[in-house]
């Protein structure tokens, strides 16, 4: 977590409902009204399977019933969402839009908060009830946005450093009208843990700068973005600078006119990206690249044109490729690959110390899953404060906290609000889902595990919105034969003993804090290990991970007992160095096992330089792959396209 400091549209008419019934009392009448036969701006239709709902007493901030806010699409509705912005800086809140649409006219804010204070710009959720439903529509040729030369953003969440916490924006479409050519639809920064899911930011018009825009300012990430889909805009999305590395996974990118994904220099991790374009879908112009799963669509003067450009001769991973339309589907640096499908491209040699496929080790991939989400109107949640836990008393909240789970309810959630444990609770029974609504839970050094995943009535149980403080002790341990989901957590960890696959995606520990796996299957997306020392230990289980970034030094990753552990898209940011003082340990171990690894490391001169990448160990014989070995990435810091250490079949 510590980080440098660097560097034609035609006029469309909408009429309410409500207007047009006074006319035509008789008529059956849509969600929306459209006169002459225009393309539709907005859809106030939810989405009939996402109905995110809270219940009243869970620390939600209700733009409407609490601060006044209609979501009726004419009156405008900037004031009232800005207020719910600004009523709690830093202060792990959820800011709630029922399905609605909301009009703006100026840019919404993540509070600035105190300066000084550390409060600014950081863990503040904006959260709509549904991705269709929840509508967040900008005025047409709005003030101060229609000058291209002068972008502005629609929404926009904080300025560099790195310390943009727990942000997230989800389950909604910012739509940015007609006449605003100099619109950004979101300004994106989240540090370490933060994310964007299921939204849609879209143009109405086509015009507008940038839809997703996280090149704006340095030390973005590391972030998950998923279930994204932007529609028109010069460009999709833009991301630049060096740290500290995105991923993404199930983007679609429609009608941009300059480039659909567009970096400068940041380490990005897609997977299952789908573009439909009559420009290049991605073009990586630095940094580094992981594509993955990923299909590209060429129309109209796309057949002139590559679907995927990379200008760097190292700095690119392409896997399960599928483009049509395009002249090319990859052109990198000097290499041209003309597809349409490519199964598998390193840029750069693919680096190894005994025979082995020169390939990514492609652990087969499962999507994370998840449970239905209760309405708490019709199937009550379990509120551990009802069961006696008091949040911000620092007491112990164990019994209480069990006896949510032992009521036999299925969603059991935590209100805003920090709670304390003196002893393992067990989820176990007939829960599904543990979440907090931005709480946070204390599990002491004394404490081992915090939360213990037991057999249960559901096969997945999801834990999410969850935090933990700074003890090293580890906050969950999966002993059961159920699937586990960790999701969008701060500060916690793992050590995992049962036969049950662990799914994490946006999960960040803290500097005291390690991972384990025993055998288990894990699929971990956009995960963030920073502790000294042995950062993660697979004993045995496959290991698949789509963007790890880590600090400090010590070995990232070691597998044993005939483990399989694939990285794809690493971000090494080396800032200590190991717990003996020097960078005497590996970066990576593989002992009698196999793994496939592509990383970029930075190491601007705050830790000792790693002596040794790779120590891999084959039949009783170890090798060491040394530092002289590996290019430059940036600093000091060393670069691996592909390492591949596994026996052929």
């Amino acid at each position: 977590m510590r980080q440098r400091r660097i560097t034609n549209p035609s006029t469309t008419l909408l009429w309410s409902k409500k207007f047009i019934r006074q006319l035509f009392p008789a008529i059956a009448l849509p969600a929306v009204v459209l006169i002459f036969g225009c393309t539709p701006l907005l859809s106030s239709t939810p989405a009939s399977a996402e109905n995110i709902v809270f219940p009243a007493d869970a620390g939600v901030l209700n733009v409407k019933t609490q601060y006044g806010a209609k979501g009726d699409g004419i009156t405008d509705d900037t004031a009232a969402i800005q207020a719910a912005l600004n009523a709690y800086p830093n202060g792990k809140r959820i800011v709630y839009l029922p399905n609605g649409t909301y009009l703006v006219s100026d840019t919404l804010t993540w509070p600035a908060g105190t300066p000084g204070t550390g409060n600014d710009y950081k863990n503040t959720i904006l959260q709509g009830q549904s991705e269709r439903g929840t509508i967040i529509q900008l005025k047409n040729s709005a003030t101060g946005f229609t000058n291209a030369a002068s972008p502005k953003a629609v929404i926009f969440t904080g300025p560099a450093p790195a310390q943009r916490f727990g942000n997230s924006i989800r389950n909604l479409t910012v739509n940015t009208g007609t006449h605003n050519p100099g619109a950004i639809g979101i300004q994106f920064n989240a540090s370490n843990q933060g994310s964007m899911r299921q939204v849609t930011i879209q143009s109405a018009d086509a015009q507008g700068v940038t839809g997703l825009d996280m090149n704006f300012t340095d030390e973005i990430g590391p972030l998950l973005v998923k279930g994204v889909t932007i529609k028109g805009f010069q460009y999709g999305i833009r991301t630049g600078f060096t740290v500290n590395s995105q991923t993404l996974e199930n983007i679609t990118l429609q009608n941009q006119s300059v480039y659909g994904f567009y970096n400068t220099g940041q380490v990005i991790n897609i997977r299952k990206l789908t573009s439909t374009n009559a420009v290049t879908a991605i073009y990586n112009a630095g940094g580094r690249m992981t594509v993955l799963d990923s299909s590209l669509k060429g129309t109209g003067n796309a057949a002139s044109r590559p679907a995927l450009r990379s200008d760097f001769p190292l700095d690119l991973v392409v896997r399960n490729l599928a483009t049509s339309g395009y002249q090319v589907a990859v052109q990198n640096a000097n290499t041209t690959l003309a597809g349409p499908d490519i199964t598998e491209f390193v840029s750069g040699s693919v680096i190894n110390q005994f025979p082995s496929p020169l390939r990514t080790l492609n652990l087969p991939i499962k999507e994370t899953p998840d449970v239905p989400w209760d309405d708490p109107s019709t199937t009550p949640w379990a509120n551990v404060v009802s069961y006696g836990a008091i949040p911000d008393d620092g007491k112990d909240d164990t019994a209480a906290i069990q006896a949510a789970i032992d009521s036999g309810k299925t969603t059991v959630y935590f209100p805003v609000g920090s709670y304390n444990l003196q002893g393992t609770v067990f989820i176990r029974k007939n829960v599904r889902r543990m979440i907090g609504t931005e709480a946070n839970v204390e599990v002491p050094n004394t404490v081992n595990p915090g939360f213990q995943v037991v057999n249960g009535i559901n096969p997945i149980v999801v834990f999410e919105r969850i935090g933990s403080g700074y003890n090293s002790t580890p906050t969950l341990a999966n002993a059961s034969s159920r699937t586990l989901v960790i999701r969008d957590a701060t500060n916690v960890s793992g050590n995992m003993i049962g036969t049950g696959d662990v799914f994490i995606e946006n999960v960040v520990s803290n500097p005291s804090q390690s991972w384990t796996f025993n055998r288990q299957n894990v699929w971990a997306r956009q995960f963030n290990v920073e502790n000294t020392g042995t950062h993660i230990t697979n004993n045995g289980g496959n290991l698949w991970i789509l963007g790890l970034k880590t600090e400090r030094g010590g070995t990232l990753i070691d597998t044993r007992s005939s483990g399989r552990t694939e990285l794809l898209g690493g971000l090494a940011y080396t800032t200590t160095a190991a717990p003996n003082g020097k960078q005497s340990d590996p970066m990576f171990i593989s002992h009698e096992s196999s793994i496939s690894t592509t990383l970029g490391e930075i190491n601007y001169g705050g830790g000792p330089k790693y002596t040794t990448y790779i120590r891999e160990t084959r039949d009783g014989v170890t090798r060491d792959l040394a530092a002289d070995k590996l290019l430059i990435y940036m600093g000091n810091g060393k670069h691996i396209p592909l390492y591949v250490g596994y026996p052929r079949n």
